[in-house]
């Protein structure tokens, strides 16, 4: 269960109690009402006073104390009548707050619609509003609205060709950083306090958008669909991509250090000098990735695939790769200081010119660090790069880098 799928279910936990309580504040007077105030009325005075009733004198002056008694059932009720009136204008109270919320939603819509950008950046601030404190279905569809407002506002993500000498250079280059108001959209839909309200089969779409720059520092893209996207120096820091579809995706240069990435899907996506230091990629997907020059230093890689990824000159320092799979992964140059490789599957990987030290883990078995050092030479200090191929998969007939399917 991840973080999201908890806090959505705190909330509904909250708000089913309070309807709960609610109701059984109402029945508990109601039946109070009913059967306690006439016992009260004719039996009350003699069960609680009878000690100090006198039937003899009851005629003459102890009337007056049933009668007092009786009036202070009466005002006991009334108060109590009073008390399930307020529920009531409780209960009209949210029936008045859902229709200012709807009023709210339509003046939302109207500035979005605005020519003018701080116009459209206001209606965003209250749609955002309308998320965090909405009941769940309004802000589900504010969160629809704001989603379907970036998809409609952001550029789509280029499609990579090569380039052609015969035109000359391109004029129409796509902008490096998000407008204004689809950054505040962006922050707006991935707050944490945003996405914890809406239906969880309101799916974040983002794929095949150009989002080249856009900060996302903490943001909450759990199960997010970036398929495609062109995320191009983003700020990813710290970000929730459980679960995110990112295939294909364009992450040059980007920032995604301490981002937690189980089980996220980055089959043949772009991370090339991208941040990923002390990421968390647990049963993570990265293959046919191209990591080329990527920081990975201190990331935690458990169970993830990089079958045929491009890792050269990767920087794996610290790194911890438990069970991941590296078959046929191209580790040319990468840096591999006291990093743990603990049951990594190397098959047929190119580890030519890997740069490790002495408290590099290969293996469980204290042999194969010894079989590492046959296969290179000492650079001093404890230093060691690979010079022989042993089982790197120079002797593959079928290329390292197949196309991603």
């Amino acid at each position: 269960m991840t973080g999201l799928d908890r806090r959505r279910k705190r909330a509904r936990r909250v708000a089913r109690f309070q309807r709960l309580g609610m109701w059984v504040v109402i029945a508990a007077g109601a039946a109070l009402l009913l059967a306690g105030l006439p016992w009260l009325l004719v039996k009350g005075p003699y069960r609680i006073d009878g000690a100090y009733i006198d039937q003899k004198e009851l005629a003459k002056g102890s009337a007056a104390l049933v009668t007092g008694l009786r009036t202070a059932v009466v005002a006991f009720a009334a108060a109590l009548g009073a008390g399930i009136a307020l529920l009531y204008t409780a209960r009209t109270y949210r029936l008045t707050r859902r229709g200012q919320i709807t009023e709210r939603f339509t003046k939302a819509l109207e500035r979005l619609g605005s020519d003018q950008i701080y116009v459209r950046i206001g209606g965003i601030l209250a749609l955002e509003q309308i998320v965090q404190d909405a009941p769940e279905q309004a802000a589900t569809d504010a969160a629809h609205v704001l989603g379907h407002f970036i998809r409609h506002q952001a550029p789509r993500a280029a499609p990579p060709s090569e380039p052609d000498p015969h035109r000359g250079p391109q004029t129409d280059l796509l902008p490096t950083e998000p407008a204004a108001d689809v950054q505040a959209a962006l922050t707006a839909l991935t707050r944490t306090e945003s996405r914890t309200h809406v239906d969880p089969r309101e799916r974040l779409d983002l794929h095949d958008l150009h989002l080249a720059g856009a900060r996302m520092n903490r943001a909450d893209l759990t199960d997010a669909d970036l398929s495609g996207a062109a995320l191009t120096g983003a700020d990813l820091s710290g970000a929730a991509l459980t679960g995110a579809d990112l295939y294909k995706a364009t992450l040059t240069k980007a920032n995604l250090k301490r981002a937690t990435l189980t089980r996220a899907r980055l089959v043949g996506a772009t991370l090339t000098e991208a941040n990923l230091s002390r990421t968390t990629c647990t049963k993570a997907d990265l293959s046919w990735a191209v990591l080329t020059g990527a920081d990975l230093g201190g990331a935690t890689l458990k169970g993830v695939r990089l079958v045929g990824a491009t890792l050269t000159e990767a920087d794996l320092s610290r790194t911890t790769c438990t069970k991941a799979d590296l078959t046929r992964a191209v580790l040319t140059g990468a840096h591999l200081f006291e990093a743990v490789l603990t049951r990594a599957n190397l098959d047929g990987a190119d580890l030519m010119s890997v740069l490790w030290s002495e408290s590099t883990t290969w293996w469980p078995s204290d042999d194969d660090g010894a079989k590492m050092r046959e296969r290179s030479v000492s650079l001093g200090h404890g230093i060691w790069r690979i010079q022989e191929a042993g089982n790197s998969g120079a002797g593959l007939s079928e290329p390292r880098l197949a196309p991603v399917e």
